[in-house]
């Protein structure tokens, strides 16, 4: 039947096919999932955490450390600009519109999916398109993946700083993989298609925490929070990547999918400011839409900007 092939032909396909697949049976039948261990660790958001470590020690161990300049050179000035992004229009939403937000809109749903990435589908992407140091920068990516970020640019009146622990057991499981693959090459050799058997267990995950109802319920506000995201965070990201990197973007492009991880940032806010609980449920099912049509999106995106690259390389030829 050639089921992979298939799913190969679609951008990010090995990581958004089972995300959607899940998504439909989270949604017809919630239950199905919470069956109990080892289906409900396996296929569902209590296991997000495990395969995301195992995902960071596996690309760690394809990264050789003559890379390594190259990887933080890359990914580095993607993941600043991108917090630097974040952290400057967010506070200039709140500015300007309050934690009620506009069109629907509240602060908390713009920043959860203003600073939001999806490195799953990011490496998924980079399997297909990127190079070496493109995949090695997944490790990188993830330090600004996790949610203490938005609720950090939401709470900063209130204290809240950095939590450096988090900081250090992201990086952690990626540290050992680099040095398990640079002691040895045949580790190295064995992890190799680590990344391609886990992906789809990362977007069954990813999909089983999401209810279509709840996204497509608020889907023009959905619409309209996605389309600022792309608008004010995608295009001077790519624009960064090919000005200051001087690559063409796709890159760039790929780290700006709005993850599933994200629709936990609204009850995390509320919990440290009761204000912003009165929009904790509507901004779950705006960001569930934005999961949904980013990883959409972005992976065309990524594949229309890979395809001009490669074109304008073969011009350059003759």
């Amino acid at each position: 039947m050639n089921i992979l092939g298939r799913v190969k032909k679609i951008p990010g396909g090995l990581l958004i096919v089972p995300m959607l697949i899940a998504a439909v049976i989270n949604t017809a039948f919630p239950s199905l999932f919470q069956i109990g261990d080892p289906t409900t660790a396996l296929f569902t958001s209590k296991g997000t955490m495990v395969l995301i470590g195992m995902i960071l020690l596996v690309s760690g161990t394809q990264l050789n450390l003559s890379q390594l300049v190259t990887t933080l050179k890359r990914a580095g000035v993607l993941c600043v600009s991108r917090i630097m992004i974040s952290v400057l229009i967010g506070w200039a939403f709140v500015h300007f519109f309050g934690i009620g937000g506009i069109g629907g809109v509240s602060a908390v749903a713009f920043i959860a999916v203003l600073t939001s990435s999806n490195p799953g589908l990011y490496l998924a992407l980079m399997n297909s398109y990127g190079d070496h140091v493109d995949r090695a920068a997944f490790g990188i990516l993830n330090l600004i993946a996790v949610p203490i970020i938005p609720v950090m640019i939401l709470n900063s009146a209130s204290g809240v700083g950095i939590d450096y622990a988090s900081v250090i057991a992201t990086l952690l499981p990626f540290l050992i993989g680099i040095l398990l693959g640079n002691l040895d090459s045949s580790i190295q050799k064995m992890f190799a298609p680590g990344t391609l058997i886990l992906l789809p267990f990362l977007g069954t995950s990813f999909g089983s925490n999401i209810d279509l109802r709840v996204a497509f319920q608020s889907s023009l506000s959905g619409l309209l929070v996605t389309v600022l995201f792309l608008f004010l965070c995608m295009l001077p990201l790519i624009g960064i990547d090919r000005v200051v990197l001087r690559r063409p973007g796709y890159a760039a492009a790929a780290t700006c999918s709005v993850a599933g991880l994200s629709m936990v940032v609204p009850s995390m806010a509320a919990g440290f400011d009761p204000a912003y609980a009165p929009y904790v449920e509507t901004a779950v099912a705006q960001i569930a839409f934005a999961v949904i049509l980013t990883s959409i999106v972005v992976p065309y995106v990524v594949r229309r900007l890979a395809l001009q690259s490669l074109s304008n390389k073969r011009n350059e030829a003759f």
